[in-house]
């Protein structure tokens, strides 16, 4: 069964439906913790149809199939969905319905479609349920994937790594306190009761870590606190003996990973559960609102935003050791492409990785590092590997995003290379750019900004030459957890009021389609700048330390203001590497921390 063609594992689908008394079949890129990246063992999608990129759905129904991905993938699942049955949608693109849209018209007259509630988030099963209910259609739970899949032998294993509890000096918190915490935040909600599943929040919670995804260092497992009990799920044999009697210590019992739902049927009747149907999956909402419930988010979500005292004190000495490894990775990349070394995207993750290895207490990439030369930096999302691998030839840019997991924190770095000689409108686009980042990052705001008012300072200085860049301008950075953290974010849409402690990337860009892409960042921790008469002033404070490179730069371009944060920037990157650094190092980066000026 491992050398089934796409069509015919379509067609397994379409006959596991048929069997079980039903027309479709949905799958989506999700698994039981609503994760942004999923354990191997719960991403079907890709091995169904063939397409492997993210936040996708494919929908199965007797007499067809699509599958919906959004505008990173367009190009790529055209390719991959080449010569298979299934129909690609463009999500989001003009006469292209959407999922909804789609099964109102494919899922009609006393019709069911299933999908496997475990793997899909509550509000998404209701949505869909609501619209196949005008149709006289039904929606019911149930995996009929993961036999086939089984039987290939081709699907993962779940992942069983060792688990770790971090200490007090690396979190600042015991999980008792966390904790007491999460029970203050729920009685404020009205409630007593939470299901904690997001595997971030889960970490967070219990200080638990382990090595079950790449470049996030957590665990698979889920937790369950009440008015008086907490209990942490995760598979047996996973945890030392040691951390179980500290887990026992702080009011943490242990159960096998798939007894949540067992557990949640017999919590007390007068618990109130908080939750929140778009980070709980379907199954486990159906079996939470056997309770009374209050609707809202999990509060962990914004306790873990705020980083204390002691995880700022690990982060910066986590950015530190980052710094060292970036600022000997450029060095690394200036000498290859002077001696003339033909050197590949794919080379510079290599290169990196190897100077990260060399500082204490590194884990791995905190995600693959995104190296694009010259057009291939305008898409975003761009990854280099197999035949997509450009060559770096001696002229434009090379754009790398990369970051680190570390045992004192997580990193996330993008600079932009010059490689070679510039254009005029290179030179201007790396200008305006490292302009937009400069008023992001000397931001002065009142307490009650949020990240859809703070957004704007990045994209005054593109807008005033009518560019925009068409994600977000940043987003919050897990402590030793994921690189991309909520609740906190730079970007339009975002409602979340900034607080001292918040820890945000600022990362503006110019995204030129086939011509060249360019983006600056660093990581800024927000910082209190005390009260006057008129409010409370909050502000940033660079946790990044690696030189931004300044011979691209049109000096005239810049105001005088953002010329002395740059040299203010540059003077305490040099301060802070070059103790960790040797001569030869110490006095390569005194050039490129020069100060500029008119």
């Amino acid at each position: 069964m491992l050398n089934l063609t796409t069509n015919e594992k379509i067609a397994a689908l379409r006959a596991a439906a048929k069997s079980a008394g039903a027309d479709a079949v949905l799958l989506m890129t999700s698994d039981p913790h609503c994760s942004e990246y999923l354990p191997d063992y719960y991403n079907a999608l890709p091995w169904f149809s063939g397409f492997t990129g993210e936040n996708s759905t494919l929908v199965v129904t007797q007499e067809g199939s699509a599958l919906w991905c959004d505008g990173r993938f367009y190009v790529q699942a055209d390719k991959q969905l080449a010569g298979t049955e299934i129909e690609c949608m463009h999500a989001g693109s003009a006469g292209v319905p959407t999922v909804a849209e789609y099964l109102a018209a494919h899922v009609t007259n006393g019709q069911t479609l299933l999908l496997d509630g475990s793997c899909v988030p509550a509000d998404l099963a209701h949505q869909y349920a609501d619209v196949l209910a005008k149709n006289g259609a039904v929606l019911k739970s149930q995996d009929v994937a993961s036999a086939i899949w089984d039987a290939s032998g081709a699907r993962p294993s779940l992942p069983d790594t060792p688990c770790e509890l971090l200490t007090t000096a690396q979190t600042g918190a015991t999980a008792a306190e966390k904790i007491a915490q999460v029970r203050a935040e729920l009685a404020k909600a009205g409630a007593t009761a939470l299901a904690v599943t997001g595997l971030d929040c889960v970490g967070w919670l219990l200080n638990l870590r382990a090595r079950d995804l790449p470049c996030t260092p957590l665990a698979v497992a889920y937790a369950l606190v009440t008015s008086k009990d907490c209990t942490l799920f995760v598979a047996p044999g996973r945890l030392s003996d040691a951390d179980a009697a500290t887990l026992a210590e702080n009011g943490v019992a242990v159960r096998g990973y798939t007894d949540l739902l067992d557990a949640v049927s017999k919590v007390d009747a007068g618990e109130v559960f908080l939750v929140d149907e778009k980070a709980t999956n379907y199954d486990l909402y159906t079996a939470l609102s056997a309770y009374k419930t209050v609707a809202g988010s999990d509060p962990i979500f914004a306790l873990k935003g705020v980083k204390n005292p002691v995880e700022l004190e690990n982060i910066r000495e986590c950015h530190i050791r980052d710094g060292v490894a970036v600022v000997r990775f450029e060095m690394d990349l200036e000498k290859a492409l002077a001696e003339g070394k033909d050197l590949y995207e794919t080379d510079i993750e290599k290169m990196l990785i190897k100077r990260r290895s060399e500082q204490e207490g590194y884990l791995e990439e905190s995600f693959p590092a995104i190296a694009a030369w010259g057009p291939n930096a305008a898409m975003m999302h761009y990854h280099a590997e197999g035949e997509v691998n450009s060559k770096i030839e001696h002229k434009g840019f090379l754009l790398v995003d990369n970051g680190g997991q570390y045992d004192c924190g997580t990193t996330d770095i993008t600079r932009t290379y010059p490689v070679g000689p510039l254009t005029e409108d290179e030179r201007k686009y790396y200008t305006w750019t490292l302009q937009s980042h400069i008023d992001m990052a000397r931001a002065v705001f009142l307490d009650y900004c949020t990240g859809f008012a703070l957004d704007s300072f990045a994209r005054g200085p593109l807008w005033a030459h009518k560019i925009n860049y068409r994600c977000g301008t940043g987003h919050g950075v897990g402590f030793i957890s994921g690189v991309h953290e909520g609740p906190q974010s730079l970007r339009p849409n975002n409602s979340v009021v900034f607080k001292p402690g918040m820890t945000i990337t600022d990362e503006p860009g110019v995204y030129e389609t086939d011509e060249v892409g360019i983006r600056i960042e660093n990581e800024l921790e927000c910082v209190d700048l005390g009260d006057n008469q008129y409010g409370h002033w909050l502000g940033f404070a660079p946790l990044t330390v690696v030189p931004i490179d300044t011979t691209p730069v049109i000096v005239d371009e810049l105001s005088r203001p953002q010329i002395e944060w740059l040299n203010n920037f540059h003077q305490h990157v040099y301060e802070t590497l070059a103790p960790r650094l040797n001569d030869e190092e110490k006095a390569w980066l005194a050039n490129k921390c020069a100060p500029i000026g008119r």
